[in-house]
């Protein structure tokens, strides 16, 4: 079965006079990789602040908001969204959160310029190398990057987020003490079963396979299924089992219910019906019970 939301059109609010940057603009507020940026070059002046818009009329937009109150709830530094109409198209907007004076930021596929011997080829990351590319290189600084990391995991498996790609997931470099962090929560649209025609589909919540897996690559494509359960967790619990059910723990204390009320009409742009609800409250009882079961089997 497939699930919608409904949009309060009056609640939407209308840009006005935003300004588009040129790609030199935006290189000189937003540390962004200049072939990204060609992909994604909606980036505009609004209200006096360096912003991203992209055009969105479906239930990505509620995974994407719900997914940041999630993570806001949890505490985690968030992209903050809001759902406005752009020259008579409705989309998603976002205020630039780097700070470049401060900061250096890398994506997956640019921690090779911090760590030489982390892969290059996209398709070669993997959590796990991750992890041990950080002990090895900053032992000082590795294990609150070593829970944090496994805290995101642990959040994309709880939002069944389909598409945490290597550019999606940043960190920052602090460039007076070249201290490393992992960056805001953000472009998490394709959570709760999100499918292509712009639906929630429960036939899009099979086990769980994460764009970037815990272990061998393969996991990607052949997740040797336990019970129904995906292998990477298994894997990431086997080995950091104290702080994979530290992440546990912290996922499961989210207020899910309150999270989602306040989405049922009442001051925000975009409204659940009934069933839409259920669903996702749903995902978050069927996660508790893959949960236990995990506990139950490693």
């Amino acid at each position: 079965m497939q699930y919608r939301i409904h949009f309060n059109q009056r609640k939407i609010k209308k840009l006005m006079n935003p300004f588009k940057m040129t790609q030199q603009n935006v290189l000189f507020y937003v540390d962004i990789d200049p072939e990204l940026l060609a992909e994604k070059d909606s980036w505009y002046y609004v209200d006096g602040k360096v912003s991203f818009f992209k055009h969105r009329e479906d239930v990505r937009v509620a995974g994407e908001c719900i997914s940041q109150a999630y993570a806001a709830a949890l505490g985690e530094d968030v992209a903050k969204y809001s759902v406005v109409r752009l020259h008579e198209t409705i989309g998603l907007l976002s205020e630039n959160f780097q700070q470049k004076s401060k900061y250096r930021y890398f994506d997956f596929c640019q921690l090779h310029q911090l760590f030489s011997s982390f892969p290059r080829r996209y398709n070669c990351f993997t959590l796990k190398s991750l992890l041990q590319t950080l002990e090895y290189y900053i032992p000082e600084n590795y294990q609150p990057l070593q829970q944090s990391l496994i805290n995101r995991y642990v959040f994309d498996w709880f939002t069944h987020q389909l598409d945490g790609n290597p550019r999606n997931s940043n960190f920052r470099q602090d460039r007076i003490t070249g201290k490393l962090e992992i960056d805001h929560v953000f472009d998490k649209e394709q959570s709760f079963g999100v499918s292509p025609n712009g639906f929630f589909d429960e036939e899009r919540l099979e086990i769980w396979i994460p764009s970037i897996p815990y272990d061998s690559t393969e996991f990607r494509d052949n997740p040797f299924k336990f019970e129904g359960l995906d292998a990477n967790l298994f894997a990431l619990i086997s080995d950091y089992p104290d702080m994979t059910v530290k992440a546990f723990e912290h996922i499961f204390s989210l207020p899910c219910s309150e999270i989602l009320e306040t989405f049922m009409g009442g001051e925000t742009a975009f409204s659940l019906p009934k069933e839409t609800l259920n669903y996702l409250v749903g995902i978050a009882n069927r996660k508790e019970y893959e949960k236990e079961k995990i506990l139950q089997l490693v």
